[in-house]
């Protein structure tokens, strides 16, 4: 039986890899935003990227430590591993739909229609990362449980 302070560092571990990879996979698109609006100096494109990948990590990170505190927690100290680990793809489906879901909330995906919402390439960006962190930090997670 594994104790919930085991679970705790697992489902941290987990979230720490799914963070980083999705930076990694979305950082490129940063790159292609600061150089559309960089200019065309380069010690003002060096500056802008400096500053857009600041508030890049700042804001996903600020996100992720949210979705652990308040969602991977409590999931890994109140739901019983096994359970996980029998519904392995369902959980990780259930972890990339919820991601998307949110993140369409927050960004008022269907008002783009209406021209007074965000721009659908703000929503591409945020539901990428959204993505590849739920699914790759609940198939972490889920692996770490069956070692």
């Amino acid at each position: 039986m594994m104790t919930r302070a085991a679970r705790w560092c697992k489902v941290s571990w987990a979230v720490l890899i799914g963070w980083l990879a999705a930076f990694v996979v979305t950082s490129p698109f940063q790159i292609v935003e600061v150089l559309r609006n960089g200019g065309r100096s380069l010690a003002l494109i060096v500056s802008a990227l400096g500053y857009g990948f600041a508030v890049w990590f700042l804001l996903t990170l600020a996100g992720v430590l949210l979705c652990w505190i308040c969602i991977a927690t409590p999931i890994a100290l109140l739901i019983h591993p096994g359970r996980l680990v029998s519904r392995r793809k369902s959980v990780v489906v259930l972890s990339v739909a919820a991601s998307l879901l949110v993140v369409a909330y927050e960004l008022h995906v269907w008002t783009h229609w209406y021209q007074d919402g965000v721009g659908l390439m703000n929503f591409a960006i945020y539901a990428l990362f959204a993505a590849v962190f739920s699914g790759i930090a609940a198939h972490t997670y889920l692996r770490s449980l069956e070692r």
